[in-house]
């Protein structure tokens, strides 16, 4: 093999063998298959693979050539060498059924089943105290801001996780 571009290569397609003159650039390959094979002309430039026979793991395999490496590439081929021309699948989702709209969910499913967005008021920038489940309330010994619960004595109930969740929240807890 040379380090310098063949000044002939092969096509092949479909059995089918073309003498071509190796292109400027890995698009410009394209065209040539699309020219030199009729039934590729219809077909969109980017379902048209170029590849190399080469041998991975002692088997034969072909190898598609990327657009970054065809200088490369073409400089290592020797006169006369082999490229396949590969057309990839043309891939239809016709028969797929469209993403609903968020106004069609909504009005298929009840209220309930959405998450309405929070209106919690901004934190304040004063240190909160947030019981944890479980743990025995001790009294406050100061008031607590309005709309929340107070413990009043100790043997109050223990929050539950909800109420717990509820505080982190921002929510009201009503005890």
């Amino acid at each position: 093999m040379s380090s310098s571009v063949p000044d002939i290569i092969t096509y092949r397609y479909n059995g089918e063998l073309v003498y071509v003159t190796p292109a400027a650039t890995y698009e410009d390959g394209v065209q040539f298959a699309r020219r030199v094979f009729p039934e590729l002309a219809s077909v969109h430039p980017d379902r048209v693979v170029i590849s190399v026979n080469g041998i991975v793991n002692k088997e034969r395999q072909l190898i598609r050539i990327g657009p970054m490496a065809w200088k490369t590439v073409m400089s290592s081929r020797a006169r006369y060498e082999v490229l396949d021309i590969i057309v990839d699948p043309e891939i239809h989702v016709s028969d797929a059924e469209p993403l609903p709209e968020y106004c069609d969910i909504k009005e298929k499913h009840a209220l309930d089943d959405f998450l309405a967005p929070s209106r919690a008021p901004s934190p304040r920038p004063t240190h909160k105290i947030i019981p944890v489940p479980g743990a025995p309330r001790k009294p406050r010994s100061r008031s607590s801001s309005p709309g929340t619960a107070t413990a009043s004595s100790a043997t109050e109930s223990v929050p539950t996780a909800a109420d717990w969740a509820k505080s982190l929240f921002g929510k009201r807890v009503n005890g």
